[in-house]
């Protein structure tokens, strides 16, 4: 059976697109009653024959493409698209419930695969042409998409069918889509519409970790010095996979891995800092509480520390995981710790319906 299908679709309009589009964000997932802020209006949308689409993101001189395409539930259920990510079953359940109640979730669940020949030509060719849709949508992001022709549909089609599949956003989702099929008794057709990227195709966003104070320094770089190598820097130190950076007493310093790094999970830099630091740190002084933030890494790096030398806390940059490390712990059945890492831009959420 076909993995990777060609799917009939309700496309928003050119001139409902700005009204109709939104952006999608992690707090879907937490609600159960408008999960995705879209209001879906038929007139909004046309019918479409069933078809592949090439779909891009570009903002400030970047541009995200992948293809948009049906992908079997079986599939997922077989183990042939594979997560990263623990789901919690509240989150789930509110999405299989809001489902049940809509005319179907506007947004795309993203995966990642090694592009392969198909899908370079059938994204080269698809742009080449007049787009279907063009507008400037959430976030600053240019949304453009255009229809895949055929014979390259079939082609595209055939080549992420026998490819493997990771799921880079959507893992909620994905379960839900899951739970739905079950429920309905497992129909061959079922199928869930997500966004194809290649491997490279994302930008990974790391988590930093901010500890509150007060931290006796000296104490916290001998802890540090146990596992990693430290070195004191003039400037803020790029943090790299094996690198991590830390702000302690108003300097900046670096935490070098020095050691092989452990396969799969336990050798992520967000792991090892967890376990060879943060689960060993003291335990705050009396009438105080210690707390370990995850702090996206676009929020500015002057507000973190300013927090730090008001409370005297420290902060721990990290770098993002490569995507090989994404493959290598999904590949091994193991789930990422929380707050590890995130992908963007995300897709925006009402430009396809699956009919």
């Amino acid at each position: 059976m076909t993995d990777v299908r060609l799917f009939p679709a309700r496309v928003v309009r050119q001139d409902r697109a700005r009204r109709t589009v939104t952006a999608m964000t992690d707090s879907q997932d937490d609600s159960g009653v408008d999960l995705y802020g879209v209001s879906v209006d038929p007139a909004a949308y046309d019918e479409a024959p069933a078809a592949l689409y090439v779909y891009r993101q570009a903002r400030d001189g970047s541009a995200y493409t992948g293809v948009v395409c049906d992908v079997a539930v079986q599939a997922i259920a077989d183990g042939r698209v594979l997560g990263h990510e623990a789901v919690h079953q509240l989150r789930v359940d509110a999405l299989v419930w809001h489902h049940a109640r809509t005319d179907g979730p506007p947004a795309l669940a993203m995966l990642l695969h090694r592009e392969g020949p198909a899908f370079v030509r059938a994204l080269a060719e698809a742009q080449a042409a007049e787009p279907l849709l063009d507008f400037a949508g959430p976030g600053g992001y240019q949304q453009t998409v255009w229809r895949v022709g055929q014979p390259a549909a079939d082609a595209l089609a055939a080549e992420l069918s026998a490819a493997r599949l990771y799921i880079a956003d959507g893992h909620h989702r994905t379960a839900a889509a899951l739970e739905e099929w079950r429920v309905a008794g497992k129909p061959p057709d079922a199928g869930l519409l997500c966004l194809v990227l290649a491997m490279e195709g994302l930008s990974l966003s790391a988590f930093h970790r901010r500890v509150s104070g007060p931290l006796d320094p000296a104490a916290l770089l001998a802890l540090a010095g146990e596992s990693f190598s430290v070195r004191e820097c003039d400037a803020v130190p790029e943090p790299a996979v094996g690198s991590i950076g830390l702000y302690a007493d108003s300097r900046w310093f670096a935490l070098d891995l020095t050691t092989p790094r452990p396969p799969g999970v336990t050798g992520l830099d967000a792991t090892l800092l967890q376990t060879w630091v943060l689960d060993r740190l003291p335990p705050a002084p009396p009438g105080r509480v210690r707390t370990v933030d995850s702090i996206p890494a676009a929020l500015p790096l002057g507000e973190l520390v300013a927090r730090c030398d008001v409370d005297r806390g420290v902060l721990f940059t990290l770098a993002p995981p490569p995507p090989e490390s994404l493959t290598e712990v999904a590949d091994a059945g193991e789930v990422m710790p929380p707050k590890t890492t995130f992908f963007e831009p995300k897709p925006a959420a009402g430009i396809f319906l699956r009919r």
